[in-house]
């Protein structure tokens, strides 16, 4: 199936299950560009065979390419799906598992995850590691078959609604700070973690994991002992490719096309939609070569920070044209409070998932092998 015959019958999907989830009193105005989540989406879309669109069949998925997916991920994020959950468990983790995990932790998950039974939260982030995620604390001791793992995980999004955490954790103190870091996973009811979530003020929450003297299968080891460190930044190569935040932006153009009566506001729309193409092809770009098996950072980066600039300028668009009413949070007009959570969503793009420094020192070294320090 081409990919543009497949992205129509996504459209058509997410357009009709749209309505549903905006029905959700704390989903009105809260679509995935401001962590909105629903169990409900995330199964409908397992049920319906858009989750692991690019897996191989025996692994829940339907075999078609990366490129397919992503232009359904633009579709969803078009109609304001609550992706949270998707985006963690599948576009991230899942698709790391896919490279990283042993045949057996795939069969084990994959499968649940594509039906939309299984959702993931993300253990990264903690109170001293964010973009500097090489001094994380959280330790993991072997003890026989199992790691024995006791810390902190703050910005754990979709954490109350998990059945799984993806953790990355220390397991050899006494190396360097990139080296002796391993990856695990882990049911979210382990006896010794605990969840606590945190509303915020765009209207989503973030969770928080205390994990005390946890108790994690040896099995579940994602990648080479010690050797987390390449696990983790492919995990994030795949993470900063936001088609959905593409698929949002274009939405918002849509809406405020037919106010752009003078000519300055058509140029700026027109400019506009050419960035969004320009975001678009970096996260195929992207893609093609996480799909290959090829480096992947730089591209990833230069996908991630497009989208994160398009939504800043898109914002400032929007409130250019609307002016204080596009800050109201409620009325009958479509683009209220919508237009407030996408600004308020825009502020984070160049901090969340890794700080726009971040990105830029990655396209710097690994895409123009400059010596940046």
């Amino acid at each position: 199936m081409k990919v543009e015959e497949l992205a129509a019958e996504a459209d058509a999907f997410a357009r009709s299950i749209s309505r549903d989830a905006a029905a959700e009193p704390q989903l009105r105005y809260q679509g995935m560009p401001s962590d909105g989540d629903s169990r409900d989406v995330y199964g409908a879309l397992g049920a319906e065979g858009w989750i692991g669109i690019h897996w191989p069949p025996e692994l829940g998925g339907r075999g078609f390419s990366a490129l397919h997916t992503l232009a359904c991920e633009e579709r969803f994020g078009y109609w304001w799906l609550p992706l949270s959950g998707y985006l963690l468990s599948v576009k991230t983790i899942g698709n790391a598992l896919l490279r990283f995990a042993t045949p057996g932790l795939q069969r084990r998950l994959l499968p649940e995850v594509a039906a939309g039974r299984v959702l993931f939260c993300q253990g990264f982030s903690e109170p001293d590691a964010g973009s500097d995620l090489a001094s994380l604390r959280t330790r993991a001791r072997r003890d026989g078959d199992r790691f024995i793992v006791s810390g902190r995980k703050i910005w754990t999004s979709s954490a109350e609604y998990a059945d799984w955490v993806y953790l990355a954790v220390r397991t050899d103190p006494e190396r360097e700070r990139h080296r002796g870091v391993s990856v695990l996973v882990a049911q979210i009811d382990t006896p010794g973690i605990t969840v606590s979530t945190h509303h915020t003020l765009g209207g989503g929450t973030l969770g928080e994991l205390e994990l005390d003297e946890v108790a994690i299968p040896a099995d579940n080891l994602v990648g080479e002992l010690h050797g987390g460190w390449q696990v983790l930044m492919g995990t994030l190569d795949y993470e900063r490719v936001t088609s959905e935040k593409v698929g949002t932006v274009l939405w918002l153009l849509d809406a405020l096309a037919p106010l752009t009566e003078e000519r300055s506001a058509r140029r700026t729309l027109r400019r506009l939609r050419g960035a969004a193409q320009a975001a678009r092809l970096h996260g195929r770009r992207a893609a093609e070569l996480l799909e290959a098996g090829r480096p992947a950072s730089a591209q990833s980066s230069m996908a991630k920070l497009s989208v994160a600039e398009l939504m800043q300028r898109t914002a400032s668009f929007a409130l250019d044209l609307l002016g204080p009413e596009g800050l109201l949070e409620e009325g009958a007009d479509s683009l209220r409070g919508r237009v407030a959570a996408f600004q308020r969503a825009a502020i984070a793009t160049t901090i969340s998932g890794g700080a726009a420094e971040i990105q830029r020192t990655v396209i710097a070294r690994r895409g123009l092998g400059l010596a940046v320090r």
